[in-house]
């Protein structure tokens, strides 16, 4: 299962859910979010939803989530593999 069918779901049930995130810069920080649904502002590749711990309404790229429950979407971002990285 990709991780867009797993926040189809999500979207669907209305279902709070745990997600690991990785940000634009590489960092990485893990959330519960709830009232999810997708950005009518920025499109379906992105998810407005109520970050519980900040308490309040943030939006998310849907590839940038690594990780729904504990469960792994695995992605890998330039900037984390580093400079020295030859392409074939």
């Amino acid at each position: 299962m990709a991780i867009e069918e797993v926040i189809d779901r999500a979207v669907m049930l209305g279902q709070t859910i745990e997600i690991e995130y990785c940000t634009r810069s590489g960092s990485v920080f893990t959330c519960k979010i709830s009232d999810i649904v997708y950005s009518q502002y920025y499109g379906g590749g992105y998810i407005q939803a109520y970050r519980e711990d900040m308490g309040e309404e943030r939006t998310f790229k849907v590839c940038r989530i690594q990780k729904v429950n504990g469960h792994s979407f695995s992605r890998i971002y330039w900037n984390q593999i580093g400079d020295n990285f030859n392409r074939i």
